[in-house]
Order: structure tokens, then sequence, then C-alpha cells
């Protein structure tokens, strides 16, 4: 619909005019009384073409031309009077005016040339117009850096061609409409029921491929949501496509009411949205384009080497090489292309040139990837392993046009391959090598299911057979007749999985029974947790086994005789104190019997000692709280009386054992002072108390023999004393290389320190 803006002083004729345009032309109106309104009119509202008057008072049509033309010089403007000077049309046409249409003929003719300048000078003014907006949209298309900016520039030309206050444009993206674009729209417009109802309306528009000119009634019918919220009266809905495919759609309207549209607006509204749809097309294939590229480029720097495109040739020329080019050889990719500073070849060591060419030839004419190992040199003269990988290029006609791959820095993948290798070589040498027989068994988790992998050369001489004639046979047949803890070891250790040692384990082979220390252990395969790997090593001991028994036997033969003499001794010394006690009773002395009973008491502290070392299981030890009881008891019985007005008391660690070096002075000492106490410390009749301690820490033993008789005169001294025990005393304590303490207040304390080692002596 073309709106134009009718200027006239006269409010008859101005009514008159408007009429006869809206109802016999179509034209919509917009009116004003002067020329003054008419300016204020045209900067706030958009018009197609001006019709105006020339008298009219304050300014006339020609002064109101002129301030049009200040603000627009392009918007059709047509003078309509009654005057008929020349000069007054040539005025018009000088500042501008598309026409000059007089008023005196007859009215259906005025009308009717004034309908037909307006018609054509709009139509003209909407061409150029047109125009110039597809002109500056591609200029400005050719300028825009993304996606967004060609839809904003689009929103833009748009809204110039259909004169209307807004426009949506969506973008049809994975089978979905998505706005992408809007200009000039309210809030209420983006809401979700509107939204809803737009967007099947303008699918149903794609799908038909035909445009839709709306007004307020079919607003109505089909989203009316649109006009009851948002109040949108007219509208355009027209789909974009772009050689076939579906681009998306553009949605033009207007808050205003438009009654019909006219064919040059449905025109170039179709041709802009075709405009549109390319540009939005070629955008997204671009941006589609740099993103696959910036996919790609990210691709290749994230792989583990250079990615290159180059030919077979002597030097190897590169047409391409990536980034990582620079982290491999120390040049930049563009000292390396089209061999700028060196070439591909020249890095490659001598001693592997000369394969290369071959391997690569063979496996293109096989049309198959080839695969290379070889040694490079970087720009900092260091030597490096590489791997490279590639398959041939062609072109359409399939003629070989260059080769294409990527080379890997596999130096540590090397070194560690070679580490790995003599490692091997070493394990297997010393596998075959060891002494000591190894057998690797296969097991799937079952000692039925445990088979002979490998043995190594001491298994097949312990076996004697060769490896080949055993392996694949399973554990149970070669170890057939060996000693059943053998098989209930490896059964548990599959069931665990921990290792297993045994000891002198006997197995019977045909050349007779031989004895083992065995090791077992397991390892899993790979991921599969059934299968295992079991490591057996058997080392025969069967000379060790015999050696030990041989000494066993002779240790026995050596204790059984060591027993018999004890038991000699311990019968001679009893035959001496017999004799002893004989001769005491033929003699009538007293001094000479008590003499006579204290060499017996002495016989028969050393006696104890070899009695009790035939009896213990241990001959070289005795635990001396059993000989100190046996000690006692014998003072009990040999002095009458005794028992019944002395008490002994006997505190002995049950742990304290010792050897018959230290335990015969140790008796002969406890001899003595039990003796002296017993004869000398109390009062005829006079009851008392005896007290014999064998004590130990860390490094001493500690001895003592204390009585709560009358005690030592205060002037005693051991080493003026003319007793024949105590000189006996302090000889054997000297002996034990210990300390003798004495002390004679409270009755009497005699103690003996000696050291657990005999290494040292107590300080006195």
């Amino acid at each position: 619909m073309i709106r134009i803006l009718l200027v006239d002083d006269e409010p008859d004729l101005l009514d008159l005019e408007m009429r006869i345009l809206e109802q016999k032309y179509g034209f919509l109106t917009i009116t004003a009384p002067s020329g003054e309104e008419a300016l204020e009119i045209f900067k706030n509202q958009p018009v197609d073409a001006i019709i105006s008057d020339y008298s009219m008072p304050e300014m006339d049509g020609i002064t109101f031309l002129r301030k049009i033309r200040e603000i627009n010089n392009s918007i059709p403007f047509i003078l309509f009077t009654i005057h008929e000077k020349e000069e007054i049309a040539i005025e018009a046409m000088k500042y501008g005016a598309n026409s000059y249409v007089e008023k005196e003929n007859l009215p259906q003719v005025v009308f009717a040339e004034l309908a037909h300048a307006v018609t054509n000078s709009v139509e003209l003014y909407r061409a150029e117009k047109n125009l110039k907006i597809q002109r500056d949209l591609a200029l400005a298309n050719a300028n825009a850096k993304s996606l967004e900016e060609t839809l904003l520039v689009c929103t833009r030309a748009i809204l110039d061609v259909a004169g209307m206050n807004g426009v949506a444009i969506y973008l049809y993206t994975d089978g979905e409409l998505i706005l992408e674009s809007a200009s000039g729209n309210r809030q209420e417009y983006i809401s979700d029921n509107i939204q809803e109802e737009i967007r099947s309306f303008i699918t149903s528009i794609i799908t038909q491929q035909s445009p839709a000119f709306r007004d307020e009634n079919e607003i109505r019918k089909t989203t009316p949501s649109l006009l009851e919220q948002d109040s949108v009266f007219s509208d355009i809905c027209i789909g974009m496509h772009h050689h076939g495919r579906i681009i998306g759609a553009a949605h033009v309207f207007s808050y205003q009411k438009h009654d019909t549209f006219d064919l040059s607006i449905q025109r170039f509204v179709t041709d802009i949205s075709v405009q549109i749809a390319g540009y939005i097309s070629d955008r997204q294939a671009e941006e589609a384009l740099k993103k696959s590229e910036n996919r790609m480029k990210a691709m290749i720097g994230n792989l583990p080497g250079m990615v290159y495109q180059g030919h077979i040739d002597e030097n190897r020329t590169m047409e391409f090489v990536s980034d990582a080019v620079l982290t491999l050889t120390g040049y930049f990719p563009e000292e390396i292309i089209q061999n700028s500073v060196c070439s591909w070849g020249s890095l490659i060591h001598q001693q592997d040139r000369v394969h290369i060419p071959e391997v690569i030839t063979r496996a293109i004419e096989k049309n198959v990837m080839f695969r290379l190992t070889y040694r490079i040199t970087t720009k900092e003269k260091k030597f490096r392993w590489v791997l490279e990988q590639g398959t041939g290029i062609y072109d359409d006609e399939g003629s070989l046009i260059g080769i294409e791959g990527i080379i890997m820095d596999i130096t540590r993948q090397k070194l560690l391959d070679d580490q790995v290798r003599m490692f091997h070589t070493r394990l297997k040498t010393l596998f075959m090598l060891m002494n000591a027989g190894c057998a690797i068994f296969r097991s799937e988790g079952t000692i039925q299911s445990t088979t002979l992998v490998d043995i190594n050369n001491a298994a097949e001489e312990i076996e004697r057979k060769k490896k080949e004639e055993l392996i694949g046979k399973s554990f149970e047949s070669i170890f057939s007749d060996a000693d059943p803890t053998f098989h209930e070891a490896l059964s548990g250790m599959l069931q665990d999985k921990q290792s297993r040692t045994l000891v002198k384990c006997k197995i019977t082979y045909p050349y007779g029974i031989r004895f083992f220390d065995i090791f077992l252990n397991i390892a899993p395969i790979g991921s599969e947790k059934q299968s295992m790997e079991i490591f057996l090593i058997y080392n025969d001991v069967t000379s060790r086994v015999k050696t030990e028994q041989q000494i066993i036997s002779s240790l026995h033969e050596k204790e059984l005789l060591f027993k018999e003499i004890h038991h000699r001794v311990k019968n001679n010394l009893q035959i001496i104190s017999g004799i002893l006690k004989l001769q005491s009773l033929r003699i009538t002395d007293p001094r000479a019997q008590e003499i006579i009973q204290e060499c017996r008491n002495q016989v028969y502290s050393m006696a104890s000692i070899h009695e009790l070392l035939y009896n213990s299981k241990d001959i070289g030890r005795i635990r001396l709280e059993e000989y100190i009881s046996k000690l006692v008891d014998h003072f009990k019985h040999e002095y009458e009386g005794i028992s019944m007005r002395l008490q002994f008391i006997v505190e002995t660690d049950p742990d304290i054992y010792l050897d018959i070096e230290r335990c015969i002075p140790c008796g002969l000492i406890l001899n003595e002072l039990i003796m002296n106490a017993v004869k000398y410390a109390f009062d005829p009749d006079k009851l008392g108390e005896i007290r014999i301690s064998f004590t130990q820490n860390e490094r001493t033993y500690h001895m003592r023999v204390e009585d709560n008789g009358r005690g030592l005169p205060s002037d005693f001294d051991v080493r003026k004393s003319q007793s024949l025990g105590m000189e006996l005393t302090s000889q054997l304590t000297h002996q034990l290389r210990g300390k003798l303490a004495i002390s004679g207040e409270h009755g009497t304390s005699i103690s003996v320190i000696f050291p657990k080692t005999g290494e040292g002596r107590i300080k006195v």
C-alpha cells in the first residue's frame, strides 16, 4: 500500500482529494493543512510520496519542496496546483519535483493523472531504493566477519525494503527453526506461546514454498496470539532457500494496519529474501568450512607427529608440513616446504636413504599404506628415530600426484625397545644357564589345566629328558611321583595367588629319589584373569640332605657319648662320696668328720651337675632353678633336723640356663655359702631363714645367699680370712670374672655378680 502525504491549505479540497485517492485508487493518505505541519509529519512517519498544493500561505509549494529535498532528495514529490504558469513548472522541476499536475481539467481526468504520476514515481523510487539497499547489503555483507554480523545487516536491509516496524530471521538448524536475529520487535514477540504459533506457521510457509502477505483478518485466523498479545496487524512470512536447501525464513511485521501489499512491495521483499538467503547460506558455509579447518588444524596439532604432503623424489620435496616439524627437526615449516632451506631427504641418515623410495613405491603399487622406520639429523645435529606412515594421493583420473602421511618421533620408544630386547636376552640367557631347574607352566586356574610351556637346561638335566619331550605335558604327569605337599602347594597357590616355598621336597624318578628346594610363583597373563603363568624353580639338594642326615646321625652318636660320659662321671663322683662317707664313720675326730662332710658336699654339687646334664635334652646347658632346688634338698637331707629350725627360700629366674663351665663354679660357691650359713649363722636350736636368689639383667647374673642370723664381726675382711670356704669362694668368683660383695649388718648377705658373656670383668 502506497502511503501519501497530502498537503493543501483548503480543508474542503483536502478532504475531497483524500477521499478520492483512498476510495478510488487505494492509497493510504496522511493529510496536512500547511507546509510546516507536513514537515513535522514527514520527519516522524514513513511515507512513499508527497502531493502538495502550490499556493499556500506562509510556505508555498516550491519552498516546501526545497525543504523536503534538504531532508530527502529522492522521495517522490508531485506538485498539484491550478496555476498554469510555465515558469512554476520549470522551477518545480528545478528543485526536484517528480511531476506537475494541474487542477483545471475534469476531476476524473485530473485524479487519474495524479494517481498515475504517484504510482509511477513511487515504483521508480522504490526500485531505486531497493537497488541501493541491495547494493549496500552486498557491500556490508562482504565486510561482515561473522554470521551474526551478516544477520544484522540483513535485518536492516529487509526493514528498509518492506518499510515495516520489525523483522525476525529464523534459521533451519538440525530440522528445527531457531530464532537467530530480531529487530524492531516488542518483548511480547519472543514469548513462548507466540513463538510456538509463528514457528508452526512459518514451517508451513517453508513447506509450501509460497510467501504469505497477511492482513489483520489473516493473522487472527492463523496466529491469534501474535495479534492479541503483540498487536501485529500485518506481516510478511517468506521462506528462504538456496540451491534447493532450506535456509530458514524471514518474518516482517508491522504494528500498523496494511489492508493490502502492492505487487512492487511483494516483489522487492521476495527479491531481498532471495539475496539474504544466499548471503546467509554462503556465511554458514564459510563458518562451517572455517570450523572444519579449525577442527582439522586442532586435530593435526594434537597428532603425535608431523603431518605432511609431498613427493617421492630424491629430496622428498614437501608441499605441506604441520607445525610439529619444528619440534621434530628444529626447522620451521616454511624452511622445509619446497626445500626452501633444506629438504626432508637431506635430513634422512645416509644409510637409511637407499631403501626408502623402494619401500614407498612398492606399497603404492599394491595400494596399501607404507610404514618406515629410519633416522634423521635435526638442526642441532642430533640423531632421532622416526616412524613414517603414509599413502598415495591420486587425481580424478587415478594418477599418482604425491604422497601424504605422518612422521612421529620414536627415539624414546626405540631406546626402550632396545633395552627391552637387551633385558629379554639377558633374562633368556640367565634362564637357560642358571644352575637351578626352572620350568614355566600355563594354567587356566586348576591344577588339571596346568601345562608346561618352557624349561631351561638345568631342568632338562634333572628330568633327564629334552625340552621337546616335555613341553605341552601337564604338571600332574611330569611330577606324578612327587611328595603330595608339592601338589597341595600348587593347588593352594592357584586359589590365593600367593607364592609358595617348599624345603627338601621329595620326588621319585626312575633313576632314584631326589630332594629339592622348590619356589613357586604365579603371575596373570594380560587382562585375562583366568590365564596365569606359573614359575617353578627347583634346586636339587639331594647331596645336602644326605650330608645333613649323616651329620644328624653323627651328632646323635656324639650326644649319646656325652651322656654316657656324664653318667660315668656322676657315678664316679657318687662312689667318691660314698667312700668319703665310709671314712667318716671310722674317724672319731669331729673336725676331721666335718672336713670330710664338706668334701662330700662339694663332690655332690659337682655330681648333681653331671646328673642333670645326663638327663637333660640339651647336654650343653643346665636349668639353674632345678639345680639349686636339688642342692637345697641335699642339705636338708645331710644335716638332720635342719628343716625343723631353718627355712630355705629360693628365688630363681626360671629362664636362666648355664653351661657346665660356669655351672660348676656357681654350684661350688653356692655349696660353700649355704653350708657356712647352716653351720655358723645361727645359734644352736635357734630358728632361722636362709634366702637363695639367682637373677639376671641384660648383661649380668646376680647370685646371692643371705641369712637373718648373728651376722659377721665388724672387723671381718674377706682378704684376711683364714677360712678355706671363703678362699674357695673368692677364687671361684675370680674364675667367673665376677665381683664378690659381703654385708654383715643385719645377718649376712654374700652376693656374686658376673657377666653373661664371659667377656670382660665386673669391676670391684
